[in-house]
């Protein structure tokens, strides 16, 4: 007779233990785990709409996603799980070409950016849109707006904006056909049976609302061949003001008419001297409403001057802060529309960033980015090629102060204090508290090792550098 073996506890512990890491590091992938930061802004410009900025950075992809976030769940919910899902798709996506990646010098990319436009003061449109690329000749774009009504607590169906009697449909219908066809650069990739097929069903429709235009989004391949991308409609409100529903027209007061604000310009700083010892300071992702003031109130006591480069949506949701910067005689730089691995865009979709943020940047600050710095330092031929045929330099760091690795004061100035010499352009972030927390000590430090602070334009200035190129600093 078999006599049953009786384990110690402890063994029987152990095995339970090795069995649920198998379980779970089996249907995980380890090299997937990397860095990831998540911020939450209140955006100025949209009172009662919070933006969540989730950023990951791993050796196989990058992700940056912007979720405007309410005090209403209701309205949250359907938007988030939109989010969840190009996630999701796009994590499935990266596991299938796992292999690809990690033999090709290149990462996958999911960068999702929210753009609100208001309606109203209690109202506003949110445009969400996609692009995921994970390897092959092109990635893929997805465009989702979400309206929303604050006062009322509710989502916003374009049948609470435009009467859906079948004339006044007839109507629109034919306004945006003939927006479209004002398009030339379309005609030879338009397909008429795809756009009318689109536009019969206006429940799924994409659009958003403003004072001055109807918009209609379609995504690409919805109505014509790839070559034309994503296509944007635009109709001047006063086209449709008879097809608008009286709550919506009430909504939709026109500015009054106001003369257009001098231009912000810099003060004219005296000549720099060859042989002077100057370095540059640099401050990415912003502006952010509590850290950015606080550099600025330092950079002030202490006289120095530095380069801010800019998110054009931060930009856009805070246009008094980005204003300040330019008004206290700072540079403003382009660090694209929503921090964007550029490397991973096509040409069409990299132009949009630069171009996008750039405007939005003149707009809040009036001072036009004479510089890009590509969000992650990532950039390949075409960023190279499309920043060259712009004239605008390409500008990188030669000491990273890792702030946003170590999150603390002392650890960023020992390796900046450690690192910089001369002609130095220095990596900061000024959407983190401990930058400006290192900040008085650390420009204390440089002042009495002789050091003057001076923007980035200067500093080429100085080098004599070409108006296009891509720039580190010195390094030694």
């Amino acid at each position: 007779m078999l006599k049953r073996l009786k384990w110690p506890s402890w063994v029987l512990f152990s095995i339970c233990v090795m069995g649920i890491y198998y379980f779970i590091s089996s249907g995980t992938d380890t090299s997937l785990q990397a860095f990831s930061r998540t911020e939450t802004t209140s955006p100025a410009a949209f009172p009662g709409l919070n933006l969540e900025t989730r950023t990951k950075e791993t050796k196989s992809y990058t992700l940056a996603i912007s979720t405007p976030i309410t005090e209403i769940e209701n309205l949250n919910k359907p938007m988030k799980e939109w989010i969840q899902t190009q996630e999701k798709d796009f994590l499935e996506l990266v596991k299938a070409n796992r292999q690809v990646l990690d033999s090709e010098e290149f990462r996958a990319h999911l960068n999702i950016k929210a753009e609100p436009k208001k309606v109203s003061d209690t109202m506003y449109t949110l445009v969400f849109e996609a692009y995921q690329y994970s390897g092959g000749a092109n990635g893929q774009a997805a465009v989702k707006t979400f309206t929303i009504d604050l006062a009322n607590q509710k989502m916003v169906q374009l049948a609470d904006v435009i009467r859906m009697d079948e004339k006044s449909l007839t109507t629109l219908r034919t306004l945006i056909k003939n927006q479209i066809g004002e398009k030339e650069e379309l005609q030879d990739y338009l397909f008429d049976d795809m756009l009318d097929e689109a536009l019969e069903n206006p429940s799924g429709w994409k659009w958003s609302l403003s004072g001055t235009n109807f918009t209609l989004y379609f995504n690409e391949y919805e109505i014509a061949a790839g070559a034309a991308g994503a296509v944007k409609v635009k109709i001047p409100i006063e086209q449709i003001r008879p097809l608008l529903k009286d709550e919506i027209a009430q909504h939709l007061k026109l500015p009054d008419i106001q003369l257009p604000e001098p231009e912000v310009k810099e003060p004219e700083a005296p000549p720099l001297d060859p042989n002077g010892k100057y370095i540059a300071l640099t401050f990415d992702d912003g502006p952010h409403p509590k850290v950015t003031p606080l550099i600025l109130d330092i950079l002030k006591k202490h006289n120095a001057k530095a380069t801010f480069y800019m998110l054009g949506s931060q930009a856009q949701f805070y246009p008094a802060l980005a204003s300040q910067v330019a008004e206290e005689g700072h540079e403003i730089g382009n660090h694209s529309d929503s921090h964007a691995d550029l490397s991973s865009l096509g040409e069409k979709e990299i132009r949009k960033e630069m171009e996008e943020a750039s405007a939005k940047i003149k707009e809040a600050s009036g001072q036009l980015p004479a510089t890009v710095r590509p969000p992650y330092g990532a950039m390949n031929e075409d960023v190279k090629k499309i920043a060259g045929m712009a004239h605008t330099p390409l500008i990188l760091w030669s000491v990273d102060s890792l702030d946003w690795k170590t999150l603390n004061a002392s650890a960023i100035q020992k390796i900046v204090k450690a690192n910089a010499v001369p002609g130095s352009i220095v990596l900061m972030h000024d959407i983190h508290k401990p930058t400006a927390e290192a900040l008085p000590d650390l420009l204390t430090y440089l002042e009495k090792e002789g050091y003057e602070f001076i923007t980035v334009s200067q500093l080429l200035s100085l080098q004599e550098q070409e108006v296009t190129g891509t720039f580190f600093g010195k390094r030694q």
